[in-house]
């Protein structure tokens, strides 16, 4: 295709390519013949020829910066044909979705030929001279996620010049969505124990691979491995769209054998196929005599590391509330997993020394009551505690409607990649106004109080949301060394969220924590846990 292609040349856009096309124009050797035909002049026929010399010379040093500095980035499609030898597939996994607080896991990378996987604290750097040896990346999302982990944590990386995003390119075919749901209507395979598996899920299983579990591993590598073989799929079949997008723009009564020439002989590609039907061996983790992990997929290498390489941090309360105590506070703290209605449940929690005491409460009088009988010293709601700046109510009608919805706490919070709603949207209102009212009631009785968010705490703690994985959520909080003590045999999403908000409290009071929003609009404490790594 990139041998049809024109719009690399100066004042060639889209509309004078297709023009170009319709008069039979095809192939940059059409071109040269014929530009002194269609009545250019001797300084543009020499643009013409020097820019198509440099395209050919480029080609045939299988150097893609050329294009890269002159194709626009939504038809770099364009040249995959020609650099598919040079063309990486990559996708990474992560210890979660923020570009702010996670870092990457793996690195998962197939040429088409081999699949390479990097690993963190091991040979993960490795990552960034091997990505020297391609002139074409391809990822999905990865201009927002892949690329943006790895400048992050790789400033000096070379990208190649070249990156399609299937993301963009399915867009302009009319396909969009997730990777699952695209591989889906692509009618693309993936084996069903991986194929529920999102970002989230990943940083879980890397997460439960870190404290032991070696199939947790096996099932990241193996979920790693489908999405990079099957950007190739999508690759493939996306070229073969454009492909077929662009053929009615040329010239029909010209010779079809010209025009196969002119867009690549697809019998000559159909070698290509062979990726669609690629069926992927078992992942296996094997530990021989040196004591160093050993990944294989099938009989074939993956790669070696070193597990007690893999920096981890491990959240122990004893650590939170010795330093509670040599700040001469006193470790006693209320987590309130607040609904928006009296008739609905909270999760409650009171976080005393390492025990945990769990309940499920609805009106404002049991969760006053509950609360000022432990005496705690702080109290931590989730819920937001204070309205926009210039809000005097969530009333809509209101001259106040002016100020937004927004707290400044919610918007640095998703600059950082964390979800979280404004106060004020709808579904929001009656919460934080309900939140507001308690919040006053305890601070009038000398309470401290603190806003906190659980699902913020957790992605900061490197701990699953409870709609990722509940029971992991449960078990990591009770590795930190919590007791927990419920009247429910089956511990709630609610009461795991109020023991969340108990933690904070603990964070705040031992000083880990960080203020997010203004003296205004009041703060909303999430934890620091730079102190406790290791």
């Amino acid at each position: 295709m990139i041998k049809s292609t024109f719009i690399f040349i100066p004042g060639i856009g889209e509309r004078t390519e297709e023009n170009l096309w319709k008069k039979s124009i095809l192939t940059w050797d059409d071109l040269k013949e014929r530009a002194h035909i269609i009545g250019l002049s001797k300084a543009k026929r020499r643009v013409i020829e020097d820019y198509l010399d440099r395209a050919e010379n480029a080609l045939h040093k299988h150097d893609a910066s050329f294009f890269a500095e002159h194709l626009p980035q939504k038809e770099y499609w364009r040249i995959y044909k020609e650099f598919r030898d040079k063309a990486l597939f990559l996708d990474i996994e992560t210890t979660g979705l923020s570009l702010y607080y996670d870092k990457i896991t793996l690195i998962g990378t197939s040429n088409g030929h081999k699949i390479k996987i990097f690993v963190k604290d091991n040979n993960l750097e490795e990552a960034i001279n091997y990505l020297q040896n391609y002139e074409m990346i391809v990822t999905f999302n990865g201009k927002l996620f892949d690329i943006p982990f790895i400048m992050k944590e790789f400033p000096e990386a070379k990208i190649p010049p070249i990156h399609i995003d299937l993301r963009y390119l399915l867009r302009s075919l009319g396909v969009t969505g997730p990777l699952k749901k695209v591989e889906a209507k692509l009618n693309i395979p993936r084996p069903k124990d991986v194929q529920e598996i999102n970002g989230r899920e990943a940083a879980v299983l890397w997460s439960r691979f870190v404290k032991g579990d070696d199939q947790a591993l096996e099932k990241l590598l193996l979920y790693n491995i489908y999405d990079v073989v099957n950007l190739q799929s999508i690759t493939y079949l996306s070229y073969q769209k454009k492909i077929e997008e662009i053929k009615p723009k040329m010239n029909q009564n010209h010779s079809q054998q010209k025009l196969i020439d002119a867009l690549g002989n697809k019998k000559a590609n159909l070698h290509l196929d062979t990726f669609l039907k690629f069926n992927i061996p078992k992942v296996t983790i094997q530990y021989p005599h040196n004591g160093l992990l050993e990944a294989y997929l099938d009989s074939e290498p993956l790669f070696k590391i070193n597990r007690k390489k893999i920096e981890r941090i491990d959240i122990e309360l004893d650590k939170l509330i010795k330093k509670i105590r040599n700040r001469k506070g006193i470790p006693i703290s209320v987590g309130i997993d607040l609904s928006g209605s009296e008739e609905r449940n909270s999760g409650f929690c009171i976080l005393q020394g390492n025990n945990a005491y769990l309940d499920v409460l609805k009106t404002n009088n049991e969760l006053i009551s509950k609360t000022m009988s432990a005496r705690p010293a702080v109290i931590s709601i989730d819920s937001p505690l204070s309205l926009p700046r210039g809000r005097c109510c969530a009333d809509d009608s209101c001259e106040c409607r002016k100020y937004g919805i927004t707290r400044e706490c919610e918007r640095i919070l998703k600059k950082r990649g964390i979800n979280v709603y404004p106060c004020l949207i709808k579904s929001m209102q009656k919460l934080t106004m309900r939140g507001i009212k308690l919040a006053k009631l305890f601070e009038e009785q000398g309470y401290e109080v603190i806003e906190s968010y659980p699902g913020a705490a957790q992605d900061i703690l490197g701990i699953p949301r409870k709609r990722v994985n509940l029971k992991e959520l449960e078990a990591d909080l009770r590795k930190m060394g919590t007791k927990v003590t419920s009247e429910r045999e089956t511990i709630t999403h609610d009461e795991l969220d109020a023991l969340t908000s108990a933690l904070v409290g603990y964070f705040y009071l031992a000083g880990d924590y960080e203020a997010v929003g203004n003296i205004d609009e009041d703060y909303l404490i999430i934890p620091s846990f730079k102190s406790e790594e290791k």
